[in-house]
């Protein structure tokens, strides 16, 4: 079977060639369908089609183009045009490309399949003229991308007569890809530039092969990369074909060298691993096998720890925040991330829920301290910028730079000891379900030494100095002439009845005869 690959961005008309064609009658098999250029040349990865059925008009680069692209690339392959415009220059130019036919929407039944017979004919007898020894339609990069796809039906000898001849005959070999994210990947004229000229390089100095897969640009090393020294000269070599703009968004990966060239798919996969999971290592090298992950906890984690309660963490920040406490903004946010990193979580994961930490914190902070830390960027743009961050240090960096400044703004009344610092939280947030568990976690102790030491300090245990704090708001409210259910929701109590109990407990009287009696003392 001849596989064949449909690219169009209209869904129904590629379900609609799909099923319209007897393809296996007829010796075919779709592999799979696109609906643009740059799709096509990213399934390049993993399978390579035999022919292609493209439309001329489909998103970013034409049909034409993406034949053009593909030929420039090396990869031999057949071509089938469909078209809904009725164009001679665009027949006479796929024509001149090598494209087998051009045909009309709707396409004809008919006529589609009688041209495809026609087409497996002529892939026919070109496989009897490969299997004679006639392969010069071939090209180095072809095989190439044919051993990496996987999709080669080569044997071992059959490769090694071809590394021969496209002088590929190395003793070892090494796959490294590199990768563009972010505002990079829209400069295609730029890293177009970066590839012809590091092809040239490679090429005139015979140290390898280089490539576009569409996702990356990939170089197949004929020296591995065996030092730490070779590693960092190659890095630096990549930095300096590139313009300065880019420099930032690169991430380049090894996947530890090979004996044979049938095994580089297996170099290939390992460093696309490597990419895959770059977030979590560090910038600036060549991420290879060997390279640990970033290791941002002092902390040890427990193994069975459970993930971060976003609300929860995101709250503790907050409260750091709120006291002037940055000095322990770091840990805390170190700790969580190495938690997902230990749970094996994902790049969108832990940035998701970092995002909703953050959200917490952003939720809770008066707009004239975020005016106060003169910050360069609005909440919201600082929100949506935790997505960008290409890895989880740095994420960790930025985040962090603008936690500390608010903290700084928010705790710049004084250098207060703990104790006073949690009495002016308590006197701001009295109403919230405080406990002296999180701010015990807050202030990194346990709760018992946090409470000893409290009780010390203010002569009064966590829970009654807080009763108190709210007995005190509540009599405020009540001789405003708040209702005392009013006064107990807003002073923060779960109930009304505890709410009595509490207040007899610390005044020597009811709410009701407390408010009757500051109405009889402000009447006489």
């Amino acid at each position: 079977m001849y596989k064949v690959m449909i690219v169009d961005d209209e869904p129904k008309l590629r379900n609609g060639l799909r099923t319209l064609i007897p393809w296996e009658s007829i010796g075919f098999e779709v592999i799979g369908t696109a609906a643009s250029g740059k799709e096509v040349l990213r399934s390049f990865d993993t399978q390579l089609p035999d022919l292609l059925i493209v439309d001329i008009r489909i998103p970013g680069m034409s049909g034409l183009q993406l034949i053009q692209e593909i030929r420039t690339l090396g990869i031999p392959m057949r071509y089938v045009i469909v078209s809904g415009y009725a164009d001679f220059e665009y027949a006479r130019t796929a024509l001149q490309l090598g494209a087998d036919g051009y045909l009309l929407k709707p396409v004809n039944k008919d006529e589609m399949t009688s041209l495809l017979v026609n087409v497996r004919e002529k892939m026919v007898q070109e496989r009897q003229q490969q299997s004679s020894g006639r392969s010069d339609h071939r090209s180095k990069e072809w095989l190439i991308y044919s051993l990496l796809s996987g999709s080669s039906n080569l044997d071992e000898s059959t490769v090694q007569d071809m590394a021969i001849e496209y002088e590929l005959n190395w003793p070892e070999y090494e796959m490294v890809l590199v990768e563009f994210r972010g505002e990079a990947s829209k400069s295609e004229a730029e890293i177009h530039r970066f590839r012809e000229q590091l092809a040239d390089v490679f090429n005139r100095q015979k140290r390898g092969v280089v490539l576009d897969t569409a996702a990356y640009i990939a170089l197949l090393l004929k020296n591995p990369l065996e030092r730490e020294q070779e590693k960092a000269e190659l890095y630096k070599e990549l930095q300096q074909h590139l313009s300065g703009e880019l420099r930032p968004y690169i991430t380049v990966a090894a996947g530890g060298k090979v004996k044979q060239l049938l095994e580089i798919r297996q170099s290939y996969t390992a460093a696309q691993s490597l990419l895959e999971k770059s977030f979590f290592y560090g910038e600036g090298a060549i991420l290879c096998p060997d390279t640990t992950t970033a290791n941002l906890s002092h902390m040890k984690i427990p193994e069975r720890c459970d993930l971060p309660d976003v609300q929860e963490w995101g709250f503790r920040l907050f409260y750091l925040i709120d006291v002037g406490d940055g000095g322990n903004l770091e840990p805390l946010l170190k700790n969580a991330a190495q938690i997902y990193m230990n749970k094996g979580c994902s790049e969108q994961e832990v940035k998701k829920a970092f995002f909703q930490m953050i959200n917490e914190v952003m939720r809770r902070i008066p707009e004239k301290t975020w005016n106060e830390a003169n910050l360069a960027s609005s909440p919201a743009q600082f929100l949506s910028s935790i997505y960008g961050h290409r890895t989880l240090a740095r994420l960790i960096e930025d985040v962090l730079s603008v936690l500390e400044k608010l903290s700084i703004v928010s705790g710049s009344s004084g250098q207060h000891s703990e104790i006073k610092k949690m009495l002016d939280f308590i006197d701001r947030h009295f109403a919230e379900n405080l406990k002296l568990e999180t701010l015990a976690r807050m202030f990194n102790y346990s709760s018992a030494y946090l409470g000893q030491v409290f009780k010390n300090k203010t002569g009064e245990y966590f829970n009654t100095y807080l009763d108190k704090v709210r007995i005190q708001k509540a009599k405020e409210w009540l001789a405003q002439g708040d209702k005392v259910y009013e006064a107990a929701e807003k002073a923060g109590f779960s109930s009304v009845n505890y709410f009595y109990s509490k207040f007899k407990k610390y005044d020597g009287k009811s709410p009701s005869d407390y408010q009757k009696k500051m109405k009889t003392d402000g009447s006489g």
